[in-house]
Parts: structure tokens; sequence; C-alpha cells
């Protein structure tokens, strides 16, 4: 296993990344260290050290009883050293552009429905900077104003990716040192953050859906022609470096231990490691994990405390059925419910991203392809959705797309044993139809009707854990949980 990111480590990085980015500019003060401990679930000693690092850079400057400030940069890039390093990584800008402008729009219509624009804390702010027009910085707030909106929907994955998003868009240099994006795009700026406001502001989601999706990809289409006129206009223009885009929504919290009781409960769910069956011996799990004894001890005993394995003195650890008691007991433990609330956040987040997704992937398939996973379907007992998931996955071309969804699906490997173990053969059987189905129409060119089809499988499984949770173990820290609305049944085309 690779060295765990320290929280510190994580969130100086992110903070850090902010600033250089331009999202917080000179001359303003960072977040309270209040907020940054909500964000980044740590502790306001870590966020302490976190700004003593920064200020040891000279990236900000902080004076007794204040928050904060960020200090100009003594070795800011002249103009045409920042052109050169956009230059260098414009397939990845684009492709970041590209990603957003596909989950985005689902994103913001369920994060806002039920709820009224004008109420987010940024609205009159974002309205103001209409008034006043484009000028330096007005992007920001408007900007703030997604946040609030993306934020409100409960779901935390969603504002993180959207803070992701951010720090790798290079948004400042487009809006503040770019004159060819300015007049091109941003010369209509009022009207096209009023636009987005006023489709916030609309009853219809369908059409809500429609009209984001052109507005981002407009925004997309305007970023890469922006980038063209700059190779070209750029003599010995650089080659690519690429943009390695990274999220990580364990925020610091992947330890070794975790990930292995991550793994275990994968394959116990999984029927890898059925009921009945004992694990590997200690040792073993330790060479396999690379990891010492006492990581592999530490794994073991949080399992148990899940009460799906019992430790037997002299034989080993053998997998039982899921102890009730036990999982109840979990449910008012904190940290249990910090990972069990983050798995449904996770599931909700796959629901809502899935159906662009496959709908981008659908064309991408060979028949040999789709023959290939029919054969597959053909076998029983096996998890459909799963190969189905890795075939979308593989024609994933967006890099970033590919990382949102690789992490997504990471997060969901801590409830596959509740998602496939409660009632395995009905749970599985169902699935498997619906991933079935969603083959044929897409052997039939229903493309729609296919990506759909995934997206209602995801909504079944958050669906029924959900109800599991709740009526059986007493979770009731997830009964708030939104259920996303049916592509099918809202008649999504």
């Amino acid at each position: 296993m690779k060295p765990q990111e320290t929280k510190f480590k994580f969130v100086y990085n992110e903070i850090k990344q902010c600033i250089l980015e331009g999202q917080i500019p000179p001359g303003n003060a960072l977040p309270s260290s209040r907020m940054f401990c909500n964000q980044y679930y740590v502790s306001r000693y870590t966020i302490n050290r976190v700004f003593d690092a920064l200020r040891e850079e000279g990236l900000v400057d902080i004076q007794p009883r204040l928050a904060p400030i960020v200090v100009p940069r003594k070795d800011a890039p002249n103009p045409s050293g920042a052109v050169a390093d956009i230059l260098k990584q414009r397939e990845g800008i684009l492709q970041v552009y590209r990603t957003f402008a596909l989950i985005l729009p689902s994103l913001l219509v369920f994060s806002l429905q039920g709820c009224d624009v004008e109420i987010m804390p940024h609205y009159k702010q974002a309205m103001k900077v209409l008034r006043l027009g484009n000028r330096v910085g007005g992007w920001r707030t408007p900007s703030k104003l997604g946040y609030d909106i993306l934020r409100i929907g409960g779901n935390s994955l969603i504002g993180e990716l959207y803070s992701t998003f951010g720090l790798y868009n290079k948004l400042a240099f487009f809006t503040e040192d770019c004159p060819y994006f300015t007049n091109h795009y941003l010369e209509g700026s009022e009207s096209v953050t009023s636009v987005i406001i006023d489709i916030l502001k609309g009853d219809n989601p369908l059409t809500k859906y429609s009209q984001l999706s052109n507005l981002y990809q407009g925004l997309a289409d305007s970023i890469e022609s922006t980038l063209n006129y700059l190779s070209d206009s750029t003599p010995d223009c650089p080659a690519q470096t690429g943009i390695s885009f990274s999220w990580n929504p364990m925020r610091g919290q992947d330890y070794h231990y975790s990930k292995i009781v991550d793994d275990m409960n994968l394959k116990i769910g999984l029927g890898e490691y059925s009921v009945g069956m004992y694990l590997p011996y200690e040792k073993q799990l330790a060479v396999q994990y690379d990891v010492s004894l006492s990581t592999v001890r530490k794994a073991l005993s949080e399992l148990e405390q899940r009460g799906f394995v019992k430790t037997l003195n002299g034989k080993g650890t053998i997998v039982i059925e899921p102890d009730v008691t036990k999982l109840h007991q979990l449910a008012l433990n904190s940290g249990y419910v910090e990972k069990a609330l983050r798995y449904f956040h996770a599931l909700q987040l796959m629901v809502l991203i899935i159906r662009p997704v496959a709908l981008a992937a659908a064309p991408q398939f060979t028949r040999e392809e789709l023959d290939r996973l029919a054969d597959r379907f053909s076998s029983s007992g096996s998890i459909y959705l799963a190969d189905m998931l890795e075939a979308i996955m593989k024609h994933t071309t967006l890099k970033p797309l590919y990382v949102i969804l690789s992490e997504t699906n990471h997060l969901l490997e801590w409830g596959h044993h509740f998602a496939y173990y409660p009632a395995k053969k009905h749970t599985l059987s169902h699935l498997n139809k619906q991933v079935i189905l969603a083959l044929k129409q897409l052997n039939e060119g229903n493309t729609g009707s296919f990506a759909g089809g995934i997206a209602d499988c995801y909504r079944y499984i958050l669906i029924s854990v959900k109800k599991h949770m709740v009526e059986k173990y007493k979770f009731h820290n997830v009964a708030n949980i939104r259920i996303p609305e049916s592509c099918q049944s809202a008649g999504n085309p």
C-alpha cells in the first residue's frame, strides 16, 4: 500500500492550491478556522498548523485575533509565462470543463430542488456583480453562489467536487488575464450569469437541466476556442505536460486499516468470503496488504465490531451472519455514522452522474463488446452492475470524469455488504434483470433508456439500503437522504 496522506498535509495542499489558483485573491482573508474544521473534518489544532505553515511559506500574513490574509506573491508569473503554463495543460483544462459540463447540470438541479435560489447566502452579492458588470474578481461571487446551491442539497461530496473543479479550471486566468476570452465570452458575462440564475428560478427540472447543459457545453466550447487561439498565436507553443486531476473524497482519512476493512467488506459483500468461511491468517493478510500485524489486527477488530466476523481463539476469524445488535450500537458511534453517511452520499452522487456518463459512453460500445457482456450475463451469481460499470468506465475518455467515477465507486465499497448481502438472492436477481434490460436497450440503439436504466440500478440500491438501515438497524441518520427522481419516469431524453 502507498503511504496514506495525513490530514494536515491534505488540508494544507488544498488551501495552498486555492491561494495559488487565485480563488482567494491577495488582500482577502481566509475563511474562518471553524469553517475549515467543518469542511475537512479536522481539529482547530490541525487548521492552526496549516495556517502557520502557509505563513512560513509567505502565502499569508497572520495578525493576533484576525483571520490570515493572503499576501501578494513575489514570484507571480508574468502574462507570457502564465499563457505558457496554461498551454502546457490545455488538454487537461479542457477535459475539466467537458467533465463538469456533463455532470454539473444534474447536480445543480437536484441540489436546488425544493429551494429558492434567492435565499442563497451569495445571491444578493451575485446580483450586485451583475449590476456592476464584469470586473476583476467579479466571477468569484457567482461561483460562490454555485457552491451555495450545491451545498444546500445536503451531500458534502457534491460541494467538494465543485471546489475541486475550482482548483483545476484556471478560471482566474481566463477571466482576469486573457483578453481574448473576456472579449469573446465575458462580453456578455452579465447575461451569462443572469441566465444561470433565471434558469435556476424555473419550475421544470427537465427544462432547467437542458438549459444548464447547453450553457456549460457553450462554456467548454469557448474555453476550447480560447485555448486554440492562444496556441496558434504563441510562438514556440510549449509541449503538453498534462494536468493531473485529483479528487480525494476520503479527505485525509484513508488510513491503512480502513482500506483493509473496506476491501474485506467488499469481498464479504460480493460473496468471495461467504458466511462460515475463515479469513486468511493475520500473517497472510499482512503480506497481502503490505502492512504490519498490528494494522491487520486493527482492521479485523473493526470488522468484528461491525458484526461481520468473529475471531475464535486458536482457529482464526470466521465470517458470520450480520449481528443486528452490534450494527445498531455502531449507529450511535460518530465515526461510523460519518462513514455511513459518506457511503449514502456516494450512492446519491452515483445516481446523479452515471446517466450522463453512460449516455456519453454508449456510442463507443462495439458489437463484440456487447456480445461479450451478453455472454457474461448468462452466468449466475455475479453482479452484472459491476461488470457494466467497468465497461462504461473503459469508454470514459475524460480523465477527470474517470477519476470521479473511480473514487465514487471506491466509496461504495464500504457498503457492499449492505447493498448485496441482505436478501441477497432477491436483490441480485432484481439488479441483474435491470442490467440485462439496459443492455437490451443499448443493443437496440436506445441510448437514453440504457443510461437511465443503469441510473435506476443505483437508485434501487439507494432505496433498498436506506430502508434496510432505517428499519432493521434503526439507523435514523440516513432517513433524510433524498432519492433522486428516476430519469425514466421523468421522461428524460
